[in-house]
């Protein structure tokens, strides 16, 4: 299956030929409408962070995460689900971080030392949408602009391995996964406002992966 013609997942694309994993997401709202002074952060700001992991250290990352599930939650399940560990539901503690509050410190704890002691990289690329609305007559959506700043570090960080990565981003529904796919195709083939298409040759794919996998996990 060809990656840049539709939504595929990881396991149709060659591993061996790669030297990292990136698995990216977002924070907040892209939209530019209904923007003020006065709106709240989770409307104002917009965040799109890649997660850059080294191909040989990804299986003894998902073990350290399983183990901290493990240790709080039998088999690592809530209701007979696997648990995956969302940051609002964390903050709120909602669902199954609705822990007695000398637990839910520990776990807290926990879960930070084991980021910490994750052998990974992070970029980030963060658009105050007020100020980029102000600034430009005609501002670029908020996911291209940020997703172009984040395909850009991603090449800087990967021309400096002399390396190359895949990246994976979450699954939401066919047609939206097909149009951001489409999206990243355009970028990685037309090049950015900084960098040709030869500088992003590096990035071997972009696949689309669910949340939990086809045994639960």
């Amino acid at each position: 299956m060809d990656w840049t013609k539709t939504r595929s997942h990881v396991q149709n694309s060659d591993l061996e030929k790669v030297d990292y994993l990136i698995s990216i997401d977002e924070t907040g709202i892209p939209s530019l409408k209904n923007i003020e002074n006065n709106s709240p952060d989770h409307v104002r700001w917009f965040t799109i962070s890649g997660c850059i992991f080294n191909k040989d250290d990804i299986n003894g990352v998902a073990d350290s995460i399983v183990a901290l599930k493990n240790k709080y939650w039998s088999e690592g399940l809530y209701h007979n689900h696997r648990i995956y560990l969302h940051s609002r539901d964390i903050r709120r503690h909602y669902g199954p971080f609705h822990l007695e509050n000398s637990t839910y410190v520990k776990f807290r704890h926990d879960l930070d030392l084991t980021i910490q002691e994750s052998p990974m990289y992070i970029c980030s690329a963060t658009i105050n949408k007020l100020e980029h609305i102000h600034q430009y007559l005609y501002p670029l959506p908020a996911y291209q602009l940020a997703l172009e700043f984040m395909l850009e570090r991603i090449a800087i960080f990967l021309a400096k391995k002399k390396s190359s990565a895949i990246i994976m981003l979450e699954c939401r529904g066919w047609r939206e996964d097909n149009e951001l796919l489409g999206q990243m195709v355009s970028l990685l083939h037309s090049g950015t406002s900084y960098m040709k298409p030869s500088d992003l040759e590096c990035i071997k794919g972009v696949y689309f992966e669910h949340k939990l996998t086809e045994d639960g996990a």
